[in-house]
């Protein structure tokens, strides 16, 4: 598919000044971008009405290493726990057997 673009004014003139620039390539990745982004929304969409997601959403979620939970946010209980453990000093563990009790 071929998509042509009309740019004017300033941007224009930034376009024409760095000829060097492949232009095309970055349009190319814009749109490749919000593919993926809309992609998500959707298959995310799907996620929380409970819809069934297909084979084929989930190699494609697989290939970039994404989930819809991904999306989510974490619960205000994990995330003060979390923090509390940040700033504590960390344990020495000096077995295995202490480190899996």
């Amino acid at each position: 598919m071929n998509i042509t673009l009309s740019v004017s004014g300033e941007l224009e003139t930034l376009v024409k000044s760095h000829r060097q620039i492949k232009w095309t390539e970055i349009a190319r990745e814009a749109i490749r971008k919000e593919a993926k982004r809309m992609k998500k929304l959707e298959i995310l969409q799907k996620y929380m009405e409970r819809k069934p997601i297909t084979e084929e959403e989930w190699d494609w979620m697989d290939e970039i290493d994404w989930h819809p939970v991904d999306e989510m946010n974490y619960k205000p209980e994990f995330v003060k726990e979390a923090m509390q453990a940040s700033k504590s000093r960390p344990k020495r563990i000096k077995s295995l057997d202490e480190l899996l009790k």
